[in-house]
């Protein structure tokens, strides 16, 4: 969320995504704990696009481990995987499913190569403490997305229901937004879910950036075209993270865009969606636009 003065661009929430890609299959990477959230909202995906949903079970391979062995793990993991698809996916959706189990060095080897694998368009992360980073404590879909050439879904949060009947939506002006507000009405229309877009604005009573918060919201209303379970508001609150956090408690699920700092300032300085996604009281979702890292502003700065 960036509550500075900033140009507003409609290119942010209005850009297409390029046209339909030829991509259509979901990818959902997981260690097998607490991923029934992401499968579940994989599957929502999936049958939006049309494409097979494949659950691919990760192995992180230490140094040292015995081939032989290896393929038990993998064996295991393949019908964990499969359980675990007939267990969360109804078999009456129709949606295509695909059980699959690798082993690599890092997660993002895995995910780098399961995604050309299996030609994914979207990759579903499930955040889980046994596949969180050393290093600068980047997440799971952070390391992922930078590995990947395709869009990145992170699941996770403190809620665990499965249940999808409210879903808030914070917008802004980061590359992510437009990318968040099509993720939330995919799960919308699944789930029968009301939407709620949400901006929020210092309180300054700045009257430029009440103007702007308005424009966001109804530009992202308007990406959501003919759906009609939508409610806007505009908060005013100095700290953007802890207010999204307050009303994440009304929601079953958050939908936010990925973090659009440098990594080095995000580290030193945190991020909105960071903040979010470690302390909401919902389920929380993160959304990286494929190639999101030049800005969808780029076209609309250039000319000023």
């Amino acid at each position: 969320m960036n509550t500075s003065p900033m140009p507003w661009a409609p290119s942010l929430l209005y850009a297409t995504t390029g046209g339909r890609p030829s991509r259509r299959n979901v990818v959902v990477l997981s260690d097998g704990a607490d991923d029934e959230r992401a499968i579940s909202f994989a599957a929502a995906l999936a049958d939006a696009r049309g494409g097979t949903l494949v659950f691919v079970n990760v192995a992180i391979r230490s140094s040292g481990t015995p081939l032989g062995l290896e393929e038990k793990v993998l064996e295991e993991r393949r019908k964990v995987a499969q359980n675990r698809l007939r267990t969360v996916v109804d078999s009456s959706s129709g949606i295509r499913t695909r059980a699959a189990a690798r082993v690599g060095r890092t997660v993002s080897a895995i995910a780098r190569n399961v995604c050309e694998e299996f030609s994914a368009d979207v990759v579903v992360v499930a955040e889980s403490e046994s596949l969180l980073p050393t290093s600068l404590g980047r997440s799971v879909s952070t390391r992922v997305g930078g590995s990947v050439d395709c869009d990145v879904v992170s699941v996770g949060g403190t809620h665990t229901s499965r249940d999808v009947s409210s879903i808030l939506v914070p917008v802004a002006g980061g590359p992510h937004s437009g990318r968040a507000v099509d993720t939330a009405r995919c799960l919308a229309e699944k789930h029968g879910a009301w939407v709620e877009l949400l901006h929020v604005v210092p309180e300054s009573g700045d009257e430029r950036l009440l103007a702007d918060a308005e424009r966001y919201v109804t530009a992202a209303n308007e990406r959501l075209d003919e759906f009609e379970g939508v409610d806007e508001w505009i908060l005013e609150a100095d700290d953007a993270a802890e207010a999204i956090i307050d009303q994440s408690q009304y929601y079953d699920v958050t939908v936010i865009g990925a973090p659009q700092k440098h990594r080095l300032r995000e580290f030193v300085f945190g991020s909105t969606t960071e903040d979010v996604r470690s302390s909401a009281h919902s389920t929380v979702i993160s959304v990286e636009r494929r190639n999101g890292r030049e800005s969808l502003l780029s076209n609309w700065l250039r000319t000023e």
